[in-house]
């Protein structure tokens, strides 16, 4: 018996799309199951935030069979995780999930006999994949979430198995020191918050991934005519509108308004109407924004020259679609856009992404504002609404760290001149 897991997305007949973890046997865990029904889904949490908080689950239980723990009688023992385990958990949550199954045991047998030799083993590979790691801040969500699952799990047996006085507090004791030891490693972003983050494209490098993506380009990749007008339009919402990748694949034909030149963004979540188990959602607020002449007479050629020519795309309105089948266009075949671009064009950076493009417009958008000398709280006012924040929100921060690094750093070259020369008129 191998331990699997993954994570599924079912769709139901309302449209609600619901998470499960599976096992090894592509069954349901109960567990988990339970978790996600009655905590996740009862705080009526978004699909995509209980999917991720499944798939830690999943790490949680890949490290559990690692180990060879067996959870159920640690529950029973009323003996949780030690301060050595929890640290092997921390240091598990930094790795891909890829990199976690290549280091399950092959049997029951070996999960079941861990020896001193595979847990230095298992330790000696953690050292040695420090550059397979994942982000700190995804690694402290992932250690949070498995908090959680574990704080239900041991509430979940002191409410239904009548356990005495005695076990429960020794069980809550062990809880508490659990909790406390794994709070204690949930990382905060590391030394290195601020370096090596995603920042947008610099305008030379913006420029050039426009003009590859033209339908004209020699140096297009792509060789059949509706996918280099399709994706080209996609480059182009996204760099002149910043959307997020959600948003952008759940626009319709009829929430585009030629006439008035704008497209309203809307939220839609579990809709009934989308056949895309994996629904691409909008995170963020309802809004309507405009469209400049350019954009607006590229999206109606398209729709009117290549989209048309779609069969599959006249049984529904979603504006981006498959090219074979029509069908809508699916997160995974927009990703892959992007990667095609990331091989096949040299100039482009290994960074680029539809988030990537967010970060670009928001750049831009900063220097506008700077050119136009708006006040700050305006500004804020601005860019909230165009990317669907609330006005109190703080995200802005996060879109913003080229701009804001190229302005530190003018600031900085030109106080050390100025500095410089009042030295120099000293002496």
């Amino acid at each position: 018996m191998s331990f699997r897991y993954r994570v599924k997305l079912l769709k139901f007949s309302s449209g609600e799309r619901f998470p499960l973890l599976l096992g090894a046997e592509g069954l349901p865990l109960f567990e988990p199951t339970v978790y996600a029904l009655t905590e996740l889904r009862a705080r009526n949490q978004a699909t995509n935030t209980i999917s991720s908080a499944l798939r830690a689950i999943q790490v949680f239980y890949l490290f559990l069979g690692i180990r060879g723990i067996d959870l159920s009688a640690r529950l029973a023992s009323t003996q949780l995780l030690s301060v050595n385990e929890v640290e092997d958990l921390s240091r598990l949550c930094r790795l891909p999930v890829e990199r976690l199954v290549a280091m399950l045991p092959d049997s029951v047998d070996k999960v079941k006999s861990p020896t001193v030799t595979s847990l230095e083993s298992a330790r000696m590979r953690l050292s040695g994949d420090a550059q397979e790691e994942v982000e700190p801040t995804f690694a402290g969500n992932r250690l949070r979430c498995i908090r959680g699952y574990v704080e239900w799990l041991v509430s979940e047996r002191i409410t239904k198995h009548g356990l005495d006085k005695g076990l429960v507090n020794s069980l809550n004791a062990s809880l508490q020191r659990l909790m406390s030891c794994m709070t204690a490693r949930i990382s905060k972003g590391g030394s290195r918050v601020g370096i090596n983050q995603r920042e947008g494209l610099a305008p030379e490098t913006a420029a050039e991934l426009l003009r590859v993506v033209s339908p004209e380009s020699p140096d297009n990749p792509w060789r059949d005519g509706y996918v280099r007008h399709r994706n080209e339009l996609i480059i182009h919402w996204l760099y002149y509108l910043g959307m997020r990748r959600g948003e952008l694949l759940g626009v319709r034909v009829t929430d585009v308004d030629f006439r008035k030149g704008t497209v309203t963004v809307h939220r839609r979540a579990d809709d009934a109407k989308d056949p895309r188990t994996n629904q691409p959602q909008s995170k963020t607020k309802a809004r309507e924004m405009p469209l400049g002449d350019g954009l607006k007479s590229m999206t109606y050629a398209y729709v009117m020259n290549q989209r048309s020519q779609l069969e599959g795309a006249k049984k529904h309105d979603f504006l981006f679609c498959a090219d074979v089948t029509g069908q809508p266009m699916s997160l995974p075949a927009l990703n892959k856009i992007f990667q095609v671009l990331r091989v096949k064009c040299p100039n482009l950076p290994d960074s680029l992404c539809p988030h990537v493009m967010r970060h670009t417009w928001n750049d831009r958008f900063s220097e506008e504002m700077d050119k136009r000398q708006t006040p700050e709280e305006s500004e804020k006012k601005l860019r909230s609404y165009l990317m669907g924040w609330s006005e109190t929100s703080g995200t802005a921060a996060t879109y913003t760290r080229r701009h804001i690094r190229k302005k530190a750093q003018k600031v900085s070259l030109e106080m050390q001149q100025q500095m410089m020369n009042e030295d120099q008129h000293n002496e």
